[in-house]
């Protein structure tokens, strides 16, 4: 059975969220998590809907805006979960970069074909010292709400940990994805290296 790499879903909703994030100002150190999402879930998403730039063009934005807004690098910790500490160096930072090629190649093409969505923030949850809960949804042109969770952490800057779609995370979804693929090439990381080298074209 040839091994999923990323959940129906997660596919769809993340391309759909991330969508709303092009071109956002810049967030001042002042804004409070919910302005920090406001100002990049309302603006315009030129930037990746382009029709007249390239593939490569897009992805090249799209790794930019995954960059500036997301903790990659956390997340890529996240998503392998327990088989990170197994993982030695050297494919703890093949796979980083891997996990950084994947999302951009799974999901950068997606942006030729946005509807024109909107997005509404709602209310802010505090989690914990470090992280707060900002709540919105994404209008569909159907006229469909998705409840969307957005987990944003406060550093040096504000950054996001993870999205939650209908109370479902996107960090958790993928670590079980990756988790599965791992444990049916008898719980070796390379099986995981080789499925995300192939679809990523390295």
């Amino acid at each position: 059975m040839r091994p999923k790499l990323i959940h129906p879903g997660y596919f769809v909703f993340f391309a759909l969220l991330l969508a709303s994030l092009a071109h956002p100002p810049l967030a001042k150190a002042s804004d409070g998590p919910d302005e920090f999402i406001r100002s990049v879930g309302q603006n315009a998403i030129d930037s990746l809907t382009d029709k007249a730039i390239t593939q490569d063009q897009r992805e090249e934005r799209f790794r930019k805006i995954l960059n500036a807004k997301f903790e990659v690098k956390l997340l890529a910790r996240f998503t392998l979960g327990r088989f990170w500490r197994r993982a030695t160096e050297m494919q703890q930072k093949e796979y980083t970069s891997l996990f950084e090629d994947f999302i951009v190649k799974a999901y950068a093409a997606r942006f030729a074909d946005y509807k024109g969505e909107n997005f509404v923030v709602g209310k802010i949850r505090n989690i914990n010292e470090r992280d707060n809960l900002v709540q919105s949804e994404v209008v569909l042109t159907d006229g469909r709400k998705i409840p969307v969770d957005w987990r944003v952490r406060n550093g040096k800057e504000l950054k996001i940990v993870d999205v939650s779609v209908e109370g479902v995370s996107m960090a958790i979804t993928q670590r079980d994805e990756f988790s599965s693929i791992i444990n049916q090439n008898g719980g070796k990381i390379d099986g995981l290296l080789a499925a995300l080298r192939k679809k990523t074209g390295k």
